[in-house]
């Protein structure tokens, strides 16, 4: 923890990359206090390879199998993988890693596109005082500001993933069924409980599962009652705010809990939704599913337009425009040579 604290009080000399990292200190230091307090990983752990039980293997061997379960977020492969998973992959060895690739090179031109018209908006110049919200050209130019700087987060871990799979699949450490998309189909994304719950990513579903059952547990509501899921998925919810928001520590103490409000929020929308959703069965109101699908994703759009400014503009004032997440910008180069795009 000591250590933790110190990488909070550092910086990198770019806001982003301290926000980034701020939050993945905090998100170690949560999964870690998850697998020695919360969990038995010896008794509750099971690899679907595993032919002896963890007691039985060598020191060395157990440094392998403890490592893998730290860094499998998702615990893929494992008897406690994460639910909504997408599809395992089932092509062989050498197609999976030339897929990953292309998939890496389809990303890395995503962030190329996208970190193009960031840097040649002028809003993304502007920080501290000076800065101005993403709301402030309009809500075409609002929606456009804030699928950029998603496109951002999403392109970045896809890169990192795509990459990193084909290299653990290429060396042999890895196969390619234990390494599904970081990221679910966006088609699943027309309520914003599935967004968070199948489209995102679900690096934190892990331990955030283990805490929420472990305050339903506390509280005393039983598994499969409304007092349970909404007790896991208010407490999901409030560990993300705790993390992110100690992720602006890092940008500046001044920020510390900036991003707290966006996170919560998203609880009560799943709250307000699934409200809706029950009032609308219970007057037996019979609605196909490609109209539900299409108003779904209607308000999903339109709630994220309202709910991601409390995201963003704070790290607009914190300086977040300027960070470059490319080593090289080769559409970048291009466009800024021979064009604008604003």
């Amino acid at each position: 923890m000591a250590n933790a604290t110190f990488g909070l009080s550092s910086t990198t000399g770019d806001a982003f990359q301290d926000y980034c990292i701020g939050t993945a200190i905090v998100t170690m230091a949560v999964t870690t206090t998850h697998l020695l307090f919360l969990t038995n990983p010896e008794k509750d752990f099971k690899h679907e390879s595993d032919s002896h039980p963890v007691q039985a293997l060598s020191v060395p061997q157990r440094l392998i199998w403890g490592f893998s379960i730290h860094w499998n977020p998702r615990n893929v492969g494992w008897n406690t993988e994460v639910i909504n998973l997408p599809p395992r992959p089932t092509t062989g060895r050498w197609r999976f890693v030339l897929d990953s690739l292309l998939r890496a090179v389809w990303f890395f031109f995503l962030l190329d596109l996208v970190q193009s018209y960031i840097h040649t908006n002028p809003i993304y110049s502007l920080s501290g005082q000076a800065a101005v919200s993403v709301k402030s050209q309009g809500y075409f130019w609002r929606c456009l500001n804030i699928l950029a700087q998603g496109a951002s987060p999403y392109g970045v871990m896809n890169l990192q993933y795509s990459l990193l799979c084909a290299f653990l699949v290429a060396l042999g450490i890895s196969e390619p069924k234990h390494c599904p998309n970081a990221f679910g189909s966006w088609a699943d994304s027309y309520t914003v409980r599935r967004f968070w719950g199948r489209t995102w990513h679900q690096n934190m579903r892990r331990f955030m599962t283990s805490y929420g059952k472990c305050a339903t547990s506390l509280l005393g509501f039983k598994p499969g009652t409304l007092g349970s899921s909404y007790t896991q998925l208010y407490v999901a919810f409030a560990l993300s705010a705790a993390i992110h928001s100690l992720g602006d520590r890092m940008v500046g103490l001044e920020y510390l809990g900036c991003s707290g409000r966006f996170f919560m929020s998203q609880a009560i929308a799943i709250t307000f939704e699934d409200m809706v959703i029950a009032a609308v069965r219970r007057q037996g109101v019979k609605v196909p599913g490609m109209v539900a699908h299409l108003v779904g994703y209607v308000w999903v759009f339109v709630w994220f337009s309202v709910s991601m400014p409390w995201l963003l503009d704070w790290g607009l004032r914190a300086g977040f425009g300027p960070s470059e997440v490319l080593p090289v910008q080769p559409l970048r180069t291009y466009v800024l040579q021979n064009s604008t795009l604003y």
